[in-house]
């Protein structure tokens, strides 16, 4: 059974924050696999609230992606859903995930009795124009390539590279802005990057049923 990531860090991904959160008149739905975990959480979280991003955050977690020595491990989809309101330029997603991050690594580690520098951390976004596309939506993407260096806090306590592949795009119709992340320190070249990305292409727009209508496709 996948434990969420909540219990992990003692319910610390959890908050009541919706300042600035999307409405639910039409959301991306992000799919689940067999065997794979999900959340969601309110942005910021609680583990960063100095983050900027106000919204929702979805995730989906690879099996066994707590495990090591596992082919999948600690790789994972999340789709940030954000108002029109916030900037997703490559400066603003380097800014705000290695605030992301560098909470995350702080409160798991203060649940372990762990003391954790978090200077050396760092992450770079860069833009990546030979990914950009359209997505079957219709959507307009804006590609990047991230990488962080952290201390994974929940299974090692080492450093690691976490590599990123980036999509930004805006939906009229959503009324807001999405930012979904593919994220391994596996190499592109491991078999679960298809799955991420198969997961990140199946995230599309369910708009709201209304009384005496039928859900769009």
């Amino acid at each position: 059974m996948m434990i969420p990531v909540s219990l992990l860090i003692c319910t610390l991904l959890m908050t009541t924050s919706a300042f600035g959160q999307v409405t639910d008149d039409s959301l991306y739905q992000v799919p689940a696999p067999e065997g794979w975990g999900k959340e969601t959480i309110q942005l910021p979280p609680e583990f960063a609230p100095d983050m900027a991003w106000h919204g929702t955050e979805e995730l989906r977690f690879a099996p066994k992606w707590l495990k090591a020595e596992s082919e999948t491990f600690f790789s994972y989809a999340l789709l940030f859903r954000l108002p029109d309101n916030q900037k997703l330029d490559a400066k603003t997603l380097e800014s705000e995930l290695l605030t992301y991050y560098r909470g995350l690594s702080k409160a798991v580690s203060e649940s372990k009795e762990v003391e954790v520098d978090l200077k050396p951390f760092t992450m770079t976004v860069k833009a990546d124009s030979t990914k950009t596309a359209r997505r079957a939506g219709g959507e307009d993407i804006t590609a990047f390539a991230g990488e962080l260096s952290w201390i994974e806090p929940f299974t090692t306590g080492k450093l690691q590279t976490l590599h990123m592949d980036i999509q930004v795009w805006h939906s009229v119709k959503y009324k807001g802005s999405c930012v979904f992340i593919c994220a391994s320190p596996l190499p592109q070249t491991a078999e679960v990057w298809k799955s991420l990305r198969e997961i990140r292409e199946g995230c599309v727009l369910i708009e709201a049923t209304q009384p005496g209508t039928e859900t769009k496709p």
